[in-house]
């Protein structure tokens, strides 16, 4: 495809913000295919690029029969294309596929594409506005970038998982994964941006430790309270960190045991403390010279937090929210999974959406998170089989004609 035009969307598609966007996705386990799913989500024709084998987490889904249902939670959408392009003749499709797109997504240890001349200088020779996308634990610009990381680890070193060294219990969601994949799209789109202004590409450099730091708010806070640091915790009795993220719950902003399971609750301003102490029939926490205000209710949370609880030990979850929510204090069931796949809210707003599947029947997917007024993502098609879509992308994308494929095919460069 010739610099500056778009590829061809399926006539069956509906058009959507991306339509017409080409994407190349080498990407593996979930913080890439992450990215590419919010493009291919929202229009992008994305093509998932797998080795002849697979994909890892395709394999360690095919362990279990019917689980690799899964693979299109973070691969709906996608065109799959099964290739060795480790060797020469798949590394030349490769480059073939990028001189036809906008945008190559990968999350491989820095240099692994660079060995393959397929790095960054190499695709834009081919295509110079490409959008390259460079997704690893530690970044390509720092001082260890070849290292490998998974979740667990960008949790660990950006501080995010920060623990007394007693508790060994690994992270309970994968959010190095999914928001680094989240912010990638954002840097996907902000470059497109960019290239519509200026008709320049650009490498997009992303790392795991960098994201979760980003939105590690403690140590943020800690960097930024150093000069004040000591008075602060005069003052609060504690880090400021701490306040509300230690074992010593809070009375205006925690969790509390109710009847059948636990409850969030946020009383942080004087209006919401009033309406608080009123619904667990302690009007009188209000004048206390111990719960006044939220300096003193820090000093004082334990005794603020068991008359609180008191209250919500003798009623169910569902009771707490309305009492609460016809005072609009702000307040939440602590939903187990069973329960947030229940949700109304959740349902009324599309996010319990299917894909066909012709192996697998209907699957559950998540809709798509953005709400917007005038155009809307669509969910098109499930993760595809392994090389689902290989004759169809080399010949309909690339021009291969059917005799090139078929040698492609006999020298196992494609299953």
């Amino acid at each position: 495809m010739a610099r500056g035009t778009r590829a061809v969307p399926a006539p069956d598609l509906p058009m959507s913000v991306l339509t017409g966007i080409r994407v190349v996705d080498l990407t593996q386990f979930i913080s890439g295919s992450r990215c590419t799913q919010i493009l291919a989500d929202m229009g992008a024709e994305v093509a998932h690029v797998e080795p002849p084998e697979g994909q890892t987490l395709r394999l360690i889904f095919s362990l279990i029969p019917g689980a690799e249902r899964n693979f299109s939670v973070f691969n709906r959408n996608k065109y799959g294309l099964s290739i060795d392009w480790r060797k020469p003749e798949g590394g030349e499709v490769l480059r073939r596929l990028a001189k036809t797109s906008d945008i190559f997504v990968h999350n491989l240890i820095p240099g692994t594409l660079e060995r393959h001349r397929l790095g960054y200088e190499d695709i834009r020779q081919l295509r110079p506005d490409i959008i390259h996308v460079s997704i690893s634990g530690f970044g390509e610009a720092g001082v260890n970038p070849e290292l490998a990381a998974f979740d667990i680890i960008a949790q660990a070193v950006s501080g995010q998982f920060w623990n007394d060294q007693e508790n060994l219990r690994t992270p309970s969601n994968y959010w190095a994964d999914l928001m680094t994949g989240t912010y990638a799209a954002n840097a996907v789109l902000l470059a497109l941006i960019h290239r519509m202004k200026t008709d320049e590409g650009q490498h997009i450099d992303i790392s795991m430790q960098d994201v979760l730091y980003f939105n590690n708010y403690r140590a943020m806070m800690d960097r930024s309270m150093a000069p004040i640091m000591e008075d602060a915790e005069k003052t609060l009795g504690r880090k400021p960190k701490d306040v509300l993220n230690s074992d010593d719950r809070m009375p205006f902003y925690g969790f509390f045991k109710s009847a059948d399971g636990k409850v969030a609750i946020v009383a942080l301003t004087p209006r919401q403390w009033r309406d608080l102490a009123e619904v667990i029939g302690h009007a009188e926490l209000v004048t206390d010279s111990r719960f006044s205000n939220l300096i003193a209710q820090i000093h004082n949370h334990s005794e603020a937090v068991s008359i609180i609880e008191e209250w919500t030990r003798r009623h169910v979850s569902r009771d707490i929210m309305r009492a609460l929510e016809e005072r609009r204090i702000p307040c939440g069931i602590a939903y187990t999974t069973d329960e947030v796949n229940e949700d109304e809210n959740l349902k009324a707003r599309g996010m319990f959406a299917q894909v066909p599947h012709k192996r697998f029947g209907m699957i559950n997917v998540p809709g798509i998170p953005y709400k917007f007024s005038r155009m809307e993502g669509a969910l098109r098609m499930p993760g595809p089989e392994l090389g689902e879509h290989n004759d169809h992308i080399l010949s309909e994308w690339l021009g291969y004609s059917h005799e090139e494929i078929g040698v492609l095919r006999a020298k196992g460069i494609i299953p």
